[in-house]
């Protein structure tokens, strides 16, 4: 027999070299090369390592023929390695929760290391098929892995952020590159040189797609000053409204802009401040009338909410446009003392709804806070209702706004209660980690109320008590309780579980939390 291919060897094996004995003393294909290593004298030998030659010779590939160029090798990495130990811990998180590989991954790019070589392809794979991975995954690949990621379609969206571009690169990557590389390179010649990036980007306006013009226009967010005023009134003439849309939150950024002397303009006949105080009041006034010049501006045109006049959705736009700063500078007071005042009328929640949308829209946590905490003390003037997200934005995104420690702070006091709701548990789960130790210390004492309960008390008939939220708290705590420093919460918890009263499902849910704080624990202490 010669040239034996893969499958001839499967057909040999399934008669039975002992009915049919034959050597093989050649094979197909790259391995035939190696065919003279094989056993003369035991047809059995002979079948099983011409096999193991051609699965070698299959998975290495072939050589290149004549004429046909190798690709240009990946540049090197100057990035450490993740230790050993490391990656073991990266493949043990991917098995628990892909969030939990996220965050190991993102302190692992944090503190400068880069994937080893044989985890690339595990982490591509991965990223490209869980969206969420794919920024933590992005920062340890290093050199080696954006070249690897080059190979396929689907691991090249992995890489598809807006990265800096090498400056080698020069202004070929703006006339050719992709979208995401494009970004990147606006973004790097806007850090250094920002009036070059915006005279770039709208020497070549007309010829970009609507794609590409939302996608780089919220570039000049970097470095935005009122030389950016001019380009960005254009802007609001686009055809596509997502363009329309970046080039009002840029706007909204430029207190000094004609668009918010515009924006304030409609919106100061509508609210006045009347009396003294500690008798103050806001009095409201409803729009006449659709104003066709405001929905350049932004007002958004067609029909209200159901159960919300025009007129009163109107005012509430109005209301939103206006940069929250300039209400300050009106009233002479602090956002938490304009949003307590009194309002005339009924028309005290389409105020506040325009508060709010203009809270989340322009990142204030000053007013984010102040309007939650009015909302708290009047919670039956200041109700949503029926209204929709577009009328009434959540508590959790006025939350979203306000800085770590806040948040922190705020979910502290309302797991404090004596009653733990879905919304404080949905907060918690919202809250960025590694929780301080304040929050933790909170959560920690809560659980071990629960775990200490009589059965029938009211802490062991808690919404803390349930098999569903049991599994959501597991899931969230154990991501991000701290991992670090001198208390050691892994260790706690486990105590906690091994309690004579702990009751079901709480041992299986504290010892999984456990495991997984541990495991967080050794992965940065091999990173540090």
């Amino acid at each position: 027999m010669t040239a034996l291919s893969y499958d001839d060897l499967v057909a040999a094996a399934t008669v039975g070299v002992g009915r049919r004995p034959e050597l093989v003393t050649g094979l197909a294909g790259p391995a035939a090369a190696h065919a003279d290593v094989l056993s003369r004298d035991d047809p059995a030998a002979s079948v099983l390592d011409a096999a193991a030659l051609l699965t070698v010779a299959r998975r290495a590939g072939w050589p290149p023929g004549p004429g046909v160029s190798c690709p240009e090798p990946a540049a090197a990495d100057d990035a450490p390695e993740l230790p050993p130990r490391a990656a073991v811990l990266l493949g043990r998180a991917r098995e628990v929760d892909a969030g939990l590989l996220a965050d190991l991954l993102a302190a692992a790019g944090a503190a400068g290391y880069r994937a080893p070589a044989p985890l690339l392809p595990v982490l591509l794979d991965a990223a490209s098929r869980d969206r969420g991975l794919r920024p933590a995954v992005a920062g340890v690949l290093g050199h080696r892995g954006r070249w690897l990621a080059a190979y396929r379609a689907d691991w090249q969206r992995v890489v598809a952020g807006p990265a800096r571009p090498d400056p080698a690169d020069g202004p070929e990557v703006w006339q050719t590159g992709r979208r995401a590389e494009r970004i990147g390179y606006l973004a790097a010649l806007r850090g250094t040189d920002p009036a070059a990036a915006r005279d770039l980007l709208r020497s070549g306006w007309a010829s970009e797609t609507g794609d590409d013009r939302a996608g780089l226009l919220p570039v000049l967010a970097s470095g935005l000053s009122a030389a950016d005023e001019e380009f960005l009134e254009m802007a609001l003439d686009d055809r596509k409204a997502a363009v329309r849309a970046a080039a009002l939150r840029l706007l909204a950024r430029l207190p000094g802009s004609a668009w918010s002397g515009r924006a304030t303009a409609r919106a100061w006949p509508l609210l006045r401040l009347e009396g003294a105080a500690p008798d103050q009041m806001l009095v409201a006034s409803l729009p006449s009338g659709p104003d066709p010049a405001a929905a350049r501006d932004g007002l958004a045109g067609g029909p209200p909410p159901p159960g919300i006049s025009a007129a009163a959705w109107q005012l509430t736009q109005v209301i939103a446009l206006v940069p929250l700063g300039q209400w300050a500078d009106r009233f002479g007071l602090a956002p938490v003392g304009i949003v307590a005042l009194p309002v005339s009328g009924e028309l005290a929640s389409h105020v506040h709804a325009g508060w709010r949308l203009a809270a989340v829209r322009q990142a204030r946590a000053d007013w984010a806070a102040a309007l939650l905490a009015s909302g708290t003390r009047h919670p039956q003037t200041l109700r949503a209702g029926n209204r929709p997200l577009a009328a009434w934005p959540a508590d959790e995104q006025l939350v979203a706004v306000l800085p770590p420690a806040a948040r922190a702070a705020r979910v502290a006091a309302l797991l404090s209660r004596s009653a733990v709701t879905p919304a404080a548990l949905a907060e918690l789960a919202a809250c960025p980690g590694p929780w301080p130790v304040s929050l933790a210390e909170v959560v920690v004492s809560m659980l071990r109320t629960v775990v200490a309960a009589a059965p029938g008390s009211p802490a062991a008939q808690s919404s803390w008590a349930g098999t569903r939220w049991a599994s959501e708290l597991a899931a969230v705590a154990a991501r991000n309780l701290p991992a670090a420093g001198e208390f050691d919460y892994a260790a706690a918890l486990n105590r906690l579980a091994e309690a004579g009263s702990c009751p079901p499902p709480w041992p299986v849910v504290l010892h999984r939390m456990a495991g997984t704080i541990a495991l967080r624990r050794a992965f940065l202490e091999e990173i540090r």
